[in-house]
């Protein structure tokens, strides 16, 4: 009954978030169209009546009811059409909101890289339309049903036996739930196929991919496996529509078989005399109206198992981004550090761990280097200490406090970070370095793209205000290096973060532009060391690494060494290799 009341107030309040007004108006348009039939079947009768008896008073109020009757049938599609448009108009993007802050609104990322995850999500984005048009449901079943109870008393009233009418649709409800069962399955199963042929499509059509995707001669290979993917996940939707149009069928033609049957009950009544003519078209009606009640439960009954699909999975997805924040406050400043104390975690269900207790103890006011080769686990070593994964076992500690008792917003309003896949924000230069810092003033922006060599922004056609992106008319496209020091100016936004991490800020930048890149970021994070600020490097070239008040080496997720550049070179061990190895292929 929970889950029932909970997909009632969903629907509410999506249809009142797509707008009050307009809520009303389609559930009154909805709700007249229902109310029509039994109206009809009320008011045939004095009519019918009065036009055997000459009753003119019968005459006048049947006609006026079978007038309004026949106004509703007539007007109400008119309004329901106009209505439906613009629900589904902003429906559709209140219903994609809905989703976007289930996926996005999470304080943490882990479930971003579930599979079942990802194919609730795929499921959710094709059913979300249907929740936009299902808003009136809570509204519309009662009403249908107090329109069947109705219109039975009254059948039951003339002749008992036709009572019985209803009881015909039970059969056809129960097939109607076993085909919406067969549906239900299919589209979790084609969703991973649906996932495949999105993403397709996607690198298709991406400029960042255009290039590999023609020098490869990839084109056709793609245009293949998508044609692939959607005939895999077409003939798993196909099969199971086909048996669940069977079932439903096999339900629906229940309907006409009760109604002939119901209109042979009457007329024999009427050939024995016990009823009048208005009774007869009394019964007709309301047999009619039993029946397509009995035909709209039905039909609603599908809907609203398919409403409940739509919405358990919108509940399961709001059920894995839920979060309780701690209520420990966040320092203003480090004093200690931040440790990591027997910390495992692990991607997926694999027995492997990226990090398989790893002990890590980043001191306050110092810079901090990690380097370590590719799958080392500097990069989820990184998504651990800003708190989008928690680990498995062990504690992430910040001055002595659990990671997991304080506030995750409170703590990252603390943290910047710079990141390998960098986001390539298609907005203004000033938008996409400020979105860093939303809350810090205008004037940050500019600070931060010279904090970060950002020189090129002032031969920009206009500067800071320059739309990037060439999917816009008016966009310019920037180098990798150029888009990378946006992303690092971005991260620089925040005048005085506890945690800067900076994961391969470099990549994209030559050895000279690479050289002031670093000696900038040394100035800057000696800046920070009062507030015990933490400027955590990670990079695989080890030239920029050697300043670094301490240097560790993480290899298969674990620490091996810690120190100084002169003490690990010193040591001989895998960082002396390593740097040697650098070296020589720059002599």
């Amino acid at each position: 009954m929970k889950s029932w009341i909970n997909t009632a107030r969903l629907l509410i309040g999506l249809g009142w978030e797509i707008g009050p007004g307009l809520f009303l108006l389609y559930t009154v348009v909805t709700m007249s169209s229902f109310v029509s039939p039994l109206l009809f079947a009320l008011a045939v009768r004095p009519l019918v009546d009065g036009v055997v008896s000459g009753e003119h008073r019968e005459i006048v109020a049947g006609g006026i009811g079978v007038a309004i009757a026949l106004t509703l049938v007539l007007v109400a599609p008119i309004g329901y059409r106009w209505a439906t448009i613009r629900m589904r108009e902003r429906a559709g993007f209140v219903s994609e909101r809905r989703v976007l802050r289930l996926a996005a609104g999470a304080p943490r990322i882990e479930h971003f890289e579930r599979p079942d995850f990802l194919d609730r999500l795929q499921s959710l984005r094709r059913e979300a339309p249907e929740l936009g048009d299902s808003v009136t449901l809570p509204f519309i079943a009662p009403l249908v049903v107090a329109q069947l109870v109705i219109s039975t008393v009254l059948l039951a009233n003339l002749e008992p036996v036709l009572a019985l009418l209803p009881v015909v649709g039970l059969p056809a409800l129960w097939l109607s739930r076993r085909a919406e069962q067969l549906r239900r399955r299919s589209e979790l199963d084609a969703a991973p196929r649906r996932r495949l042929a999105q993403q397709l499509f996607m690198v298709s059509v991406a400029p960042s991919s255009a290039q590999e995707i023609h020098v490869a001669s990839l084109g056709d290979e793609l245009l293949r496996e998508h044609r692939r993917a959607t005939d895999d996940a077409n003939r798993i939707a196909h099969a199971a529509l086909f048996r669940s149009v069977l079932i439903g069928a096999a339900g629906w033609a229940l309907f006409p078989i009760a109604y002939v049957g119901a209109l042979l009950v009457v007329l024999r009544e009427a050939a024995a005399g016990r009823v009048t003519a208005g009774d007869v078209a009394l019964a007709i009606a309301l047999a009619g109206a039993v029946v397509s009640a009995a035909n709209r439960i039905l039909d609603l009954a599908g809907s609203v198992l398919r409403i409940r699909t739509a919405a358990e999975h919108y509940f399961w997805l709001a059920d894995q981004a839920q979060y309780r924040p701690g209520r420990t406050p966040m320092p203003d400043r480090l004093t200690h550090g931040i440790e990591l104390r027997d910390v495992t975690f692990g991607y997926g269900r694999d027995d492997r761990l990226a990090l398989p207790g790893t002990d890590l103890f980043l001191p306050a006011g110092q810079t901090i280097a990690i380097v370590g080769e590719n799958g080392a686990g500097k990069s989820t070593l990184v998504k651990i200490l800003t708190g989008m994964y928690r680990p498995r076992s062990g504690a992430v500690l910040v001055d002595g406090v659990d990671l997991g008792a304080l506030d995750l917003t409170q703590y990252r309003q603390k943290v910047s970070a710079g990141f390998q896949d960098f986001v390539r924000y298609q907005l203004t230069v000033g938008e996409a370095v400020g979105v860093g810092g939303l809350e810090e003033p205008p004037d940050r922006v500019p600070v931060a793209l010279g904090k970060a060599g950002a020189d090129f922004v002032d031969e920009l056609p206009r500067g800071a205000g320059t739309q990037l992106g060439t999917s816009w008319a008016d966009g310019v496209e920037l180098s990798g290096g150029q888009w990378q020091k946006l992303a690092i100016a971005r991260a620089l936004v925040r005048p005085a973060p506890l945690l800067m991490i900076l994961d391969e800020p470099s990549a994209s930048l030559d050895p000279q532009t690479e050289a002031a890149l670093f000696d900038r970021l040394a100035a800057e994070a000696r800046a920070g060391r009062a507030d015990g600020r933490i400027t955590l490097l990670i990079s695989h070239r080890f030239s920029t690494v050697r300043s670094a008040d301490l240097i560790v080496v993480l290899e298969n997720g674990r620490v091996t060494e810690r120190g100084t550049h002169a003490e690990l070179m010193a040591a001989g061990a895998t960082y002396a290799e390593l740097y040697s190895l650098q070296a020589a292929g720059y002599r």
